[in-house]
């Protein structure tokens, strides 16, 4: 058994996966493994999966038809020897230290999950690169109860990512943490699971892994099922807090994990390459409206929600039926926001799509 088992799934990511593979390759610590999963690239990706198998024996490469990044990471773990499971994006870096300090973390403390900072690098169209980081504010979580309790601090440094976490290998397979075949959300779901009887839990505060945004290089197409896809997430999450029943103490985060099925279909009937019609965008969003969940927590006269101003300005005219308007507003923000490829792409890597 080796300590750690690093997993990369990959698709289509060539113009950065040298990098990525290269830091993994650098690092100070040297007992682990790199499972590269190449999840049926149609670029030179399984190719340069296959040219550093050639030079290093820690890397083991999984060639598969595409599945999706959940099924890829599942083909890794079946593979994997490591104590400790770490999970890594192919078009980000690490620092050369990340295995070796979170280990010891792991290892000194009997750890189940270890929680790190990380570099948000931000490129503009210019080359420029503007980084800010991101630390845990909290130190170690003993006990199940004391996790729960900690949860809306927890949840504040990106609680639905992979790529800042330690697993232990053990603990995954004990509580039957995997990842399902939804192609938008998968870290989440997968986090949920792991959540469910998390304790044990160690912070690092030191930044290790670098996420980089192009602003203004990602394609986003519209998808006919993302809003379902969303609401499967906010059930799974509304799910996790009943079994620990914390439902009155965290009744917001549950609004909030509702809120965003319906923002995020909003932004996906203004895509460019949305094909529906007003009409049909309008029919779309109606139908959204009335699921239960939306209904009971959106827009009941106790929600919190619209404490939030533009939660409060977007409900309002939806409430009223201004469907129209609703999407002029959305399509205005994104339109005046330069930052708008920046924080989309921040958004669905945060929250695991």
């Amino acid at each position: 058994m080796v300590a750690v088992s690093v997993i990369m799934p990959i698709y289509n990511v060539a113009d950065g996966l040298k990098k990525s593979i290269q830091s993994f390759l650098n690092q100070t610590y040297r007992d682990f493994e790199l499972i590269l999963v190449n999840d049926g690239s149609t670029d030179d990706s399984g190719n340069i999966c296959d040219e550093f198998k050639k030079t290093d024996s820690r890397i083991q490469v999984i060639h598969q038809e595409n599945a999706g990044s959940g099924l890829a990471r599942n083909a890794g773990l079946d593979r994997a020897a490591g104590e400790y499971i770490y999970f890594a994006d192919p078009d980000d870096y690490v620092e050369i230290e990340l295995i070796k300090d979170n280990l010891k973390i792991a290892k000194e403390n009997d750890a189940n999950v270890v929680v790190f900072g990380y570099y948000l690098e931000e490129i503009n169209t210019k080359g420029k690169r503007i980084k800010t980081t991101h630390l845990p504010k909290l130190s170690v979580l003993k006990t199940k109860e004391d996790f729960r309790k900690s949860f809306r601090a927890f949840r504040s440094l990106d609680s639905n990512v992979l790529w800042n976490k330690f697993y232990r290998h053990q603990y995954l397979v004990e509580n039957n943490c995997r990842f399902t075949d939804q192609r938008v959300g998968q870290d989440a779901l997968f986090n949920h699971l792991v959540y469910q009887n998390l304790e044990d839990i160690y912070f690092n505060q030191k930044p290790y892994y670098h996420y980089v945004s192009r602003i203004g290089s990602a394609v986003n197409h519209y998808h006919p099922d993302r809003f379902l896809l969303e609401y499967t997430i906010a059930e799974h999450f509304e799910k996790l807090i009943t079994i620990w029943h914390y439902e009155q103490v965290y009744q917001d985060l549950i609004s909030l994990a509702y809120w965003r099925t319906l923002y995020v279909e909003l932004n996906n009937l203004i895509l460019e390459d949305c094909p529906l019609s007003d009409y049909e965008k309008k029919q779309k969003i109606s139908s959204a409206l009335h699921h239960p969940k939306i209904q009971q927590i959106l827009f009941s006269s106790t929600s919190s929600l619209e404490k939030k101003h533009h939660i409060k300005l977007l409900t309002f005219l939806l409430k009223n039926n201004k469907y129209s308007l609703t999407l002029k507003i959305m399509r205005a923000k994104i339109q005046i926001s330069k930052r708008y490829y920046y924080t989309f792409n921040t958004l669905k890597k945060i929250v695991g799509t």
